[in-house]
């Protein structure tokens, strides 16, 4: 892989060029980390590979600034950009790596902006008073999009795009503290579950205050599914899309997702024993790096509030027009989670679509082959998906 040369070259420039090259292929060089650090790294390489291999080659890599003894820099590639964060330990090694694409501007659109969030307002052309859609995010830093990391597949995008020309307005939004929705000082720590109904029930009081827009649905993307039936609850809405949203509480869909890891027994033990003593509502302070990403301490607060949400009993309290959507290549969210919230609300329309897999595009069945869908924005919707939603969205806007 080539790389841009800087010409005031710095201690951290070569170990950085070199780490980026290897996360790319998925086999970071742990052994030049501190093993903190590295068991981080070696646990999330492949989610990272994904990721770096669908913004593609580096173009340029531009020092930018120090800060607390990290050095910052712009890295400029083929299909995106992303600043990195490196600092090096006494020893030689690298003691903290971090790095945030950036998010490409919007081209179709106005960008809206509300408390402290920013999104998305995208219209029909020649339609006055349209329905219009809040589209919510899945779990972790979502933007606006779908993604996280400013790069994935945009499905929500997609979603948003092809509604427009079906007639019906949407919302989507960056969450609170990703892309241009982060606000400074906010903390992991300083959320819960009901931090994000929040925001989406600010949103849907700022649609209603609209006078160009018509009847609002909600539709909600995995956990942003959970996050609409809870605004559902606080505000009137026309109707409710659940897209690839789980039926069971997060403790059992966690505990499923977490026999398909390769992991070795010890880390199995330790994540059930984590988990359970997060869904008894206490936190666990001490958790192995390669357990972060999933129960860093940062984020059980969060977890607590949400081990505690069962989408089911929620389900059963609304009663406006449901539309249950599910894939039948989901590595996530089973056909059991669509059964066991249709059996709550007989009446809902379902759709299931066999071959859609979590991020509602058309993927194979087994995990390996789906990774080009997560990251691939090109891969269009899974089709017949945005006609269905269409015709519910009309319908529950009479």
């Amino acid at each position: 892989m080539a790389f841009a040369q800087n010409d005031a070259s710095r201690p951290t420039e070569a170990p950085l060029r070199k780490i980026i090259a290897d996360l790319q292929q998925g086999a970071p060089d742990t052994g030049s980390m501190e093993p903190e650090l590295g068991s981080a790294v070696q646990a999330q390489a492949a989610a990272i590979a994904g990721l770096l291999q669908s913004l593609g080659r580096v173009q340029q890599l531009e020092f930018a600034g120090t800060e607390n003894g990290t050095d910052i820099y712009e890295v400029t590639f083929e299909r995106g950009a992303a600043s990195w964060r490196i600092r090096m330990a006494p020893t030689g090694k690298i003691a903290g790596l971090l790095f945030k694409p950036v998010a490409a501007p919007e081209t179709r659109g106005d960008d809206v902006a509300m408390d402290g969030l920013s999104g998305t307002l995208l219209k029909p052309r020649d339609v006055e008073h349209p329905p219009v859609v809040l589209l919510i995010g899945g779990s972790g830093p979502t933007d606006r999009n779908g993604n996280q990391g400013g790069t994935g597949p945009g499905e929500l995008r997609q979603l948003a795009e092809q509604l427009a020309e079906k007639g019906i307005a949407s919302l989507r939004y960056d969450k609170r503290a990703v892309g241009r929705s982060a606000v400074a000082g906010l903390r992991e720590e300083d959320f819960v579950l009901n931090s994000f109904v929040d925001d989406a029930v600010t949103w849907l009081d700022w649609l209603r205050r609209r006078p160009d827009l018509g009847p609002r649905i909600i539709a909600g993307h995995s956990e942003g599914g959970v996050i609409a039936l809870l605004a559902a609850k606080r505000t009137s809405v026309a109707g409710i899309v659940l897209l690839a949203t789980p039926g069971r509480k997060l403790g059992d869909v966690i505990r499923e997702q977490l026999q398909g890891f390769r992991m070795d027994a010890a880390l199995q033990s330790e994540a059930s024993t984590i988990l359970a003593t997060l869904e008894r509502g206490e936190l666990v302070p001490n958790v192995s790096p390669a357990l972060h990403a999933l129960f860093r301490p940062s984020i059980q607060r969060y977890m607590i509030s949400e081990l505690a949400i069962d989408p089911v009993t929620e389900i059963k309290t609304l009663t406006l027009p449901v539309m249950i959507v599910s894939g039948g290549h989901d590595l996530q969210i089973s056909s059991a989670d669509a059964d066991a919230l249709s059996a709550e609300r007989p009446d809902a329309i379902c759709l299931t679509i066999s071959g859609m897999n979590h991020v509602l595009k058309m993927a194979p069945a087994d995990r390996a082959s789906q990774q080009d869908a997560y990251s691939n924005p090109n891969l269009p919707l899974a089709p017949g998906l945005s006609d269905a939603i269409a015709n519910f969205v009309q319908q529950s806007a009479r």
